[in-house]
């Protein structure tokens, strides 16, 4: 994000340059936490006449969806099965989600015709040699006896391209043909994956992430290691995420399968690519959450709210792009004098010596720097 654009504290110097000291917050949640949204009277005693400082800065946030690319699990072996020659499907031997050995029938076609070329190959190889004995001339019958011999092959090698066999083990996962179908040479009759090692490829951070180091992936809701096995050029697909990193590539993770855990297609979830709200937030507002992780504090029609973040990358040493449920009329708290609990309700000094709530706005809109703080 250009500097012009960014969140600028100085910009926003209402609440310090117009009363440094003109906002109130409850030091303790109200003991029955008022909705979000919900404006109600300020509780004054449980504030105990205390002011807090708080300075603000508006959170402008991307959406998530720009940055979204589906990853799933893909065999690091898969093979289509085709036809060698034109010919009809006769007979299919296997069947989708089947396991399948090595050299194992998938797909017959109708080798009628290759059948009776090596019938009549044979034939002629018993002729040749036949005249071998005879021949006077035994030059010549031996060169015939070699013809005939090389037909016998060559017909052998038709009726065999017939049969199908797969290469190896593997589970069955298509076949886009049936049978008394006309296929020609090179058409795919069935697909083959090896379940015992499966890839994705995903955004990586080219700075610290390498090749040949074990990286953590979430598979589903699971985390399970992977061997980053490359670190290649950006993938179009992600491209979108250089606005948020510096160096980003694209990593080719394996994950070893052996024991049949995994299969082909399920999700994987990369922690580069945000799946709520974007910000660029200033690195002093983002601290320590409780319950573990990080959290960044805002102000939402008028209380305060703890937002749990996902760190994404740092542009500089002052701001750092976080992911989280954010709302379009939160207001970032970036930096306080006092502790703020979440729940805890924010009122104007100005207001409450007047009687009257410090937020004025309906709930849903945003509001003024008059009527708030």
């Amino acid at each position: 994000m250009p500097l012009s654009c960014r969140p600028s504290l100085a910009s926003l110097a209402f609440s310090l340059a117009c009363g440094a000291s003109s906002l109130l917050a409850q030091s303790t949640p109200p003991a029955s936490r008022p909705p979000a949204g919900t404006n109600t009277p300020a509780a004054e005693a449980t504030t105990a006449g205390r002011s807090v400082v708080i300075e603000r800065a508006p959170v402008i946030f991307r959406d998530a969806a720009k940055y979204q690319v589906n990853l799933h699990l893909e065999p690091v072996r898969k093979l289509a099965l085709a036809a060698s020659v034109d010919g009809i499907v006769s007979s299919i031997q296997t069947h989708v989600g089947d396991e399948i050995a090595p050299q194992a029938e998938a797909v017959r076609l109708d080798g009628r015709d290759a059948q009776l070329k090596l019938q009549r190959a044979q034939a002629a190889l018993k002729a040749a040699k036949a005249d071998l004995d005879a021949a006077t001339a035994k030059p010549a019958a031996e060169a015939r006896v070699q013809v005939a011999e090389a037909d016998l092959a060559l017909a052998e090698l038709e009726q065999a391209r017939t049969v199908i066999r797969s290469p190896l083990k593997g589970i069955v996962t298509a076949i886009p043909v049936v049978e008394g179908e006309f296929v020609r040479a090179g058409q795919p009759l069935a697909v083959v994956i090896d379940p015992s090692q499966f890839y994705v490829e995903l955004p990586i951070d080219a700075k610290t992430q390498h090749a040949g180091e074990t990286i953590e992936l979430k598979v589903e809701e699971e985390n399970v290691p992977a061997k980053l096995a490359a670190v290649l050029p950006l993938s179009p697909q992600f491209d979108p995420l250089r606005e948020l990193f510096l160096s980003p590539a694209s990593g080719r993770a394996v994950l070893d399968n052996t024991g049949g855990k995994w299969r082909a297609g399920q999700t994987v979830h990369s922690p580069m690519i945000p799946r709520l709200p974007v910000a660029e937030v200033p690195t002093a507002a983002v601290v320590n959450a409780e319950q573990g992780g990080r959290k960044v504090q805002v102000i939402r029609e008028g209380f305060v709210r703890d937002i749990p973040v996902q760190l994404l990358g740092q542009m500089g040493g002052e701001y750092l792009f976080v992911s989280g449920r954010f709302g379009v009329t939160d207001e970032l708290v970036a930096k306080t004098s006092e502790t703020l609990l979440d729940g805890a309700r924010v009122i104007s000094r100005d207001a409450k010596a007047g009687g009257s709530p410090g937020n004025s706005a309906k709930p849903g809109q945003p509001a003024t720097n008059n009527s708030s703080f």
